[in-house]
């Protein structure tokens, strides 16, 4: 059933909502210990013990460019036509329609609904996202107008590329120390966890009045436009079973807890990034019930 798998998510969110209010904590401290640690360990060890084939790695690798390069495609005129006069939310723009909360909110759907085969799929779109989160997502963010080599060399000043490598390195090694997988699974985890609660935290410091008109739109454009692809390029690539099942919710996940960190960091527009992502999160309770249903 669709509660059963949304459900114990969104109560996480709550909770770090609930507390964000009654606290009024300050997300910043926890942002950096998610972008620095949890998130790095997350996709580390999902990477490592993927019981995934390589053609089942390179079929996920393959939707998810198909999907975010079409969406990027279609972030760019939708930016123009939101916020024609400012770069920072045109940039806001692509970071939200690009980018899913396919590892914070995936994963966690795909376990309860498919079980370990479907979590472990989650693991690989997660690094696939996070190499182009990496590259594209970065470049996005840090741009600003600024050269083209100095974007470039930012992609090398975040960890998550380095997770990605490290997990497919770890993969082909004959043996892995115990010491050290107890300390990356542990972090792994709690890492769900956080970020659903930091998502809550975060969402309770938004106004969403405050910038809801831009906020509405790119919500209902990430929801709208990634199931519609989902579908398509499942279709395209004739996938079937739970395979096609677990990319078409990944696909259709709201805007990604990475994305208002990438804006955050780099000084994006956060505040619409953090609106865009509460109205897309609290939409996909009713977009992904369906969406669960159909696939």
């Amino acid at each position: 059933m669709p509660t059963e798998v949304l459900i114990p998510a969104f109560l996480l969110v709550g909770i770090g909502y609930s507390l964000g209010k009654i606290l009024s904590l300050d997300p910043g401290p926890l942002v950096k210990v998610a972008f620095w640690c949890f998130s790095p360990a997350l996709i580390f060890e999902s990477l490592r013990t993927s019981p995934l084939s390589w053609d089942e790695i390179g079929t996920v690798a393959a939707f998810v460019a198909l999907h975010y390069g079409a969406m990027y495609l279609l972030s760019l005129p939708v930016g123009k036509l939101l916020f024609r006069q400012d770069p920072d939310a045109r940039a806001v723009t692509s970071l939200v329609l690009v980018f899913g909360n396919c590892g914070n909110l995936g994963i966690p759907l795909l376990l309860f609904a498919f079980g370990e085969r479907g979590a472990s799929i989650g693991a690989v779109f997660l690094a696939a996202n996070t190499v182009l989160l990496s590259t594209l997502g970065v470049g996005i963010a840090a741009g600003r107008g600024k050269g083209l080599f100095e974007s470039f060399v930012k992609i090398f000043k975040v960890p998550w590329l380095y997770a990605v490598a490290a997990g497919f390195l770890a993969r082909e090694l004959p043996e892995f120390p115990l010491w050290l997988s107890r300390t990356t699974s542990t972090l792994k985890d709690g890492a769900i966890a956080v970020f659903l609660l930091l998502l809550g935290i975060q969402l309770s410091r938004v106004n969403p009045r405050a910038v809801f008109k831009g906020a509405l739109g790119l919500a209902v454009a990430r929801l709208s436009l990634g199931t519609f692809l989902s579908f398509g390029i499942s279709a395209f690539l004739g996938l079937e079973g739970i395979l096609r099942g677990a990319l078409v919710i990944e696909g259709s996940v709201p805007s990604a807890v990475n994305s208002f960190i990438l804006a955050y960091q780099f000084g994006r527009r956060p505040d619409l990034a953090a609106a865009a992502l509460f109205l897309s999160t609290l939409f996909s309770m009713g977009t992904l019930s369906l969406v669960l249903l159909l696939s």
